[in-house]
């Protein structure tokens, strides 16, 4: 099979444009891509010095997705025997792959090729169109940020193939980076860091403009195929006008079209949008698939790829962002240590240059650091417990909380994962950040260092039990 292309701008060595002109088996096509991905990464000057690569992207077939041998043989015993429903449901949570098996099911349903191998052909004109997302007959909807100068989806579709495209596998926190790269993001800020802060600030929603846009798209008859795909990512994020829209769609669809909702928290959407829809639970990656396509995807070596996998629990975006080893985790470490130990110490002063850091966060990266804080507190108490294969910790973190673990125990460890859960509901609802912060560093002095600790947790623990 021949590899799909996809230029962008992005520095490439000789053979990375060497590779991009030759045809690969499956088995070549899993190296080209990892060490184009490596070089983009490296961005260095002298043998990188080009400005044109070309970045290889695999066909959306279900045996590039990763593990979910179970979700994927119910997905073609279904579809074999033409027991498709009109809408489902994917649910499963971040990086588990619900996205990437949403438009490898719609591949599989629209190919017009041999599929008795169990899959799309992956070279039929329909199999190719859905490969670069540009189907007539397959629809996208997705959350958008306001910060734009349009809040129509398809303003953005060109950031939603680039993004899909170099990898299928992302989270909104990517999804919110790719928006704000746009031109016309924050057209009035003139600084280049302002504009991506004005963008990553604002809530991504499906704004009632989406509701519109899903009826004029399935008012239409379908152009080549025998039926209209809606691909709809994160309907917990529509509004309350989206969401009713939604359900009369669903209530009296049109023919020959079917829903495929993508969702990572069921609880938020409407139960009338849920008993109209047959859900598929696909579960985290197994730890060894997971491992596998770290080694083959991402080039780790078998000792890390197992380590990665560990940490990321079945999470292969999270596993991504491991690796990355990105700016805001380790921004979010520090600002942790900062916060405890000005906890301890009881430093007004510190605690509230803390606290006017709040005023530079977004949304998005307040919420990232109190799931931060959360992850450290719950693997703070799991250290105590003497049981280090429950921890899932880098050697930064680990090297931290050898000596703060003791200081979270029963007798505080609820109390700090509330507060920490109080403080991300009221940023969800757009509190201020300054003040929420603020809030939380004061609190959390009287937690850390005025309760006093029991003699021992599995003493404790035996007690409650």
């Amino acid at each position: 099979m021949t590899p799909q292309r996809y230029h962008t701008q992005a520095p490439y060595c000789g053979l990375c444009a060497f590779l991009s002109r030759v045809n690969f088996h499956y088995f070549w096509r899993i190296i080209c891509l990892s060490y184009a991905s490596f070089c983009r990464r490296l961005s260095l000057g002298g043998a990188h010095g080009g400005w044109s690569v070309v970045v290889f992207f695999f066909i959306m077939l279900f045996r590039d997705i990763i593990g979910q041998s179970a979700v994927k043989a119910s997905l073609i015993s279904m579809a074999s025997e033409g027991r498709t429903p009109h809408a489902m449901l994917f649910l499963g949570a971040e990086g588990s792959g619900s996205l990437p098996l949403a438009l490898a099911f719609a591949q599989y349903v629209e190919c017009t090729g041999d599929k008795s191998g169990g899959d799309a052909c992956g070279e039929c004109p329909s199999c190719r169109k859905i490969a670069k997302l540009v189907h007539p007959d397959v629809h996208f909807v997705f959350p958008i940020s306001k910060a734009g100068a349009s809040d129509d989806t398809d303003a953005f579709l060109p950031q939603w193939r680039n993004m899909f495209l170099s990898s299928p596998y992302f989270g909104l926190q990517e999804w919110n980076e790719a928006m704000a790269e746009r031109k016309d993001a924050a057209a009035d800020v003139a600084d280049p860091d302002d504009k991506k802060n004005a963008a990553a600030g604002k809530q991504a929603l499906i704004a009632k403009d989406a509701a519109s846009l899903i009826h004029h798209k399935l008012s239409m008859k379908p152009y080549e195929a025998d039926r209209q795909i809606l691909i709809l990512w994160k309907p917990e994020l529509m509004n309350e006008t989206t969401s009713n829209s939604l359900l009369k769609i669903l209530e009296e669809p049109p023919t020959d079209t079917m829903f495929i909702l993508v969702s990572e928290d069921s609880q938020k959407i409407l139960p009338t949008i849920l008993s109209r829809a047959q859900c598929f639970r696909v579960p985290p990656i197994a730890e060894a698939d997971l491992a596998g396509a770290l080694r083959t995807r991402d080039g780790l070596t078998p000792d890390d790829a197992m380590r990665v996998a560990h940490i990321a629990q079945g999470n292969y975006v999270a596993a991504k962002r491991q690796i990355s080893l990105s700016a805001d985790s380790s921004a979010n470490l520090e600002f942790f240590k900062d916060m405890m130990r000005a906890a301890w110490k009881r430093d007004v002063i510190k605690m509230n240059n803390l606290a006017e850091s709040g005023r530079s966060m977004s949304r998005e990266q307040a919420k990232s650091l109190l799931l931060y804080c959360q992850h450290l507190i719950r693997e703070s108490f799991i250290m105590n417990l003497g049981r280090p294969e429950l921890n899932f910790l880098t050697a930064q973190e680990e090297s931290f909380l050898v000596n703060f673990a003791p200081f979270v125990h029963v007798g505080n460890v609820e109390r700090l994962a509330s507060l920490f859960d109080d403080c991300l509901a009221k940023v969800e609802q757009n509190g201020n950040i300054r003040m929420i912060v603020k809030g939380m560093v004061l609190t959390l002095t009287a937690l850390i260092r005025n309760i006093k600790r029991p003699r021992s947790d599995s003493e404790s623990l035996a007690t409650t039990a």
